[in-house]
């Protein structure tokens, strides 16, 4: 359903960026000035909610112009970003789970190993 306000919300907002502090009440005493029949102390919820839509569109302009800002003017750190310069291993793949069952298995694994070794070894020295 179209608001009242829609036909007027240019203008509001025009006045809205000249003085940010203007109140609903100062709103609908400057729109009962241009249109006393359509406008007068029982359109203040309304003008209420549309300065309530209005402010919530301009701080997220404005918080997104400062973090576009910010990112702008950070100095990159030197060197590979994309990660083409890296030389080590790949990284694990696996579920944590599942890795840790390798590490035990291969704990396990090289310590019966190294038991195994010893003994064979001890027979080749006999």
């Amino acid at each position: 359903m179209p608001s009242k306000l829609d036909r007027h919300v240019a203008v509001i907002e025009g006045w809205l960026a000249e003085e940010p502090q203007l109140t609903a009440l100062a709103i609908v005493g400057r729109l009962s000035d241009k249109c006393p029949e359509k406008f007068g102390p029982r359109q203040h919820s309304i003008v209420q909610r549309l300065l309530r839509v209005l402010r919530r569109k301009t701080a997220k302009q404005l918080i997104a112009e400062k973090l576009l800002g910010d990112a702008a003017t950070v100095t990159p750190l030197p060197g590979v970003v994309d990660g083409s310069g890296y030389v080590g291993p790949d990284p694990p793949t696996a579920p944590l789970a599942e890795q840790a069952g390798k590490l035990l298995g291969a704990a396990h694994q090289s310590t019966s190993d190294r038991h195994r070794l010893r003994r064979h070894s001890g027979n080749i020295c006999k």
